[in-house]
C-alpha cells in the first residue's frame, strides 16, 4: 500500500510539473473580479507611464546625470520590472476568472517579482546615504559620490539581492507537488505555491521569513540612522531657507521609504498571523506590497523633484 501511495504521489507530481499551476485569484471574491480589475488597470498604466517616463528623462537629460537621479532611474527600472511581471498576470486572472501558468514559468515569475523589491530596499539605503553626504558633508560630496562609487554600490546590491532571492524559486522548484496545483493568489507567491507541496522541511517553510527579517530591519536601520543625522544637521542650520531646502529635497525620499516599508510590514504581519486572516486577505496584501510602490514612486518623484517635474511638463507641452 505504501508503495502504491508513493507511486501515486510521483505520478501526480509528474503530471503537475508537466502541466501547469492554476492561479485562482481572490478566493471567495470571484463575483468582484471585474470591479477589482479597474483600480489595478489604472495602476498598471500609471506604473508603466510613470517609470518609463522617469527612466527616459534621466537617461536623455545630461543635467540629471548625477548620483541622486541615477539612483532614482535604477529604482524606476526595478519598480517597472516587478510591476510588469505581476500586473498582467493579475489582470488576466481578474478578467478571465482563473489564469493558467506553466510549471517552470511560475518559478521564473516568482524570482522576477521578489528580486526587484530587494534591490529597491538596498537602493533606498544608498539613496539615504547620498542625501546624508549631500547635507552633512557637502564639500566632499563630489569626491565621495562618484560614478565609480555608484557603480560599485549597484553591483554589490545586485549580488546581495541575488544571494538572498535566488534560493527562493530554487527551493520551491525542488519540492514534490501533489495533484492539487491551485495557487490561492493572482501570482506565484512563494507561500501560496509551497502550500501545494506534498513534502515540507524547516528550510522550505521558513527561508522566506528568515530572508525578510534579515533584509528589512537591517536596511530600515541604516535608512533611519541616515535620516536621523540629516534631520539633526538640518535643525542646527541657522538659515530658515537652508532648512526648508533640506527638508524639501529629502521629503520625496521619505515618502517613498514610508510607502515601501509600510506595505512590506503589512505583508509580513499578515503572513505571521496568517491563521487569523483568510486567503484573499493574504493575496491582497502580497499584491499591494509590489503594486503600490511600483505605481506611486514615479508620481512622488515627479511631483516632489523640481528638476524632474519641470522636464516632464516641458515634454508634455512639446507633444
Amino acid at each position: 500500500m505504501d508503495g502504491l501511495s508513493c507511486c501515486s504521489v510521483k505520478i501526480s507530481n509528474i503530471s503537475c510539473q508537466d502541466q501547469e499551476f492554476v492561479l485562482s485569484g481572490f478566493p471567495g471574491f470571484e463575483n468582484w473580479n471585474h470591479v477589482l480589475s479597474l483600480p489595478f488597470t489604472v495602476m498598471f498604466f500609471l506604473m508603466c507611464f510613470g517609470n518609463l517616463t522617469i527612466m527616459a528623462i534621466v537617461i536623455r537629460e545630461a543635467s540629471l546625470h548625477e548620483p541622486m537621479y541615477i539612483l532614482i532611474c535604477i529604482l524606476a527600472a526595478a519598480d517597472f520590472v516587478s510591476g510588469v511581471t505581476l500586473l498582467p498576470s493579475l489582470l488576466a486572472t481578474l478578467w478571465y476568472g482563473t489564469h493558467i501558468i506553466p510549471f517552470n514559468v511560475c518559478f521564473i515569475q516568482m524570482f522576477f517579482i521578489y528580486f526587484p523589491p530587494v534591490i529597491a530596499s538596498s537602493l533606498l539605503v544608498l539613496m539615504a546615504y547620498d542625501r546624508y553626504v549631500a547635507v552633512c558633508n557637502p564639500l566632499r560630496y563630489s569626491s565621495i559620490m562618484t560614478n565609480n562609487f555608484i557603480f560599485k554600490g549597484c553591483v554589490f546590491i545586485i549580488i546581495r539581492s541575488l544571494c538572498f532571492i535566488m534560493p527562493i524559486p530554487v527551493i520551491a522548484r525542488m519540492l514534490t507537488y501533489c495533484n492539487k496545483c491551485t495557487i490561492n493568489n493572482v501570482f506565484c507567491d512563494y507561500f501560496a505555491v509551497i502550500n501545494n507541496a506534498c513534502t515540507h522541511t524547516f528550510m522550505t517553510d521558513n527561508y522566506m521569513t528568515i530572508t525578510l527579517f534579515l533584509i528589512s530591519p537591517f536596511d530600515a536601520f541604516l535608512i533611519g540612522l541616515s535620516y536621523y543625522m540629516i534631520i539633526s544637521a538640518a535643525i542646527n542650520l541657522h538659515s530658515q531657507e537652508a532648512r526648508g531646502k533640506v527638508f524639501s529635497t529629502c521629503s520625496s525620499h521619505l515618502f517613498v521609504i514610508l510607502i515601501f516599508y509600510l506595505s512590506g510590514t503589512l505583508y509580513i504581519l499578515v503572513f505571521i498571523f496568517e491563521n487569523r486572516f483568510s486567503s484573499h486577505i493574504h493575496a491582497f496584501f502580497s499584491i499591494l506590497y509590489i503594486v503600490i510602490p511600483s505605481s506611486l514612486n514615479p508620481v512622488i518623484y515627479g511631483m516632489k523633484s523640481k528638476e524632474i517635474r519641470l522636464l516632464v511638463l516641458k515634454y508634455l507641452k512639446r507633444y
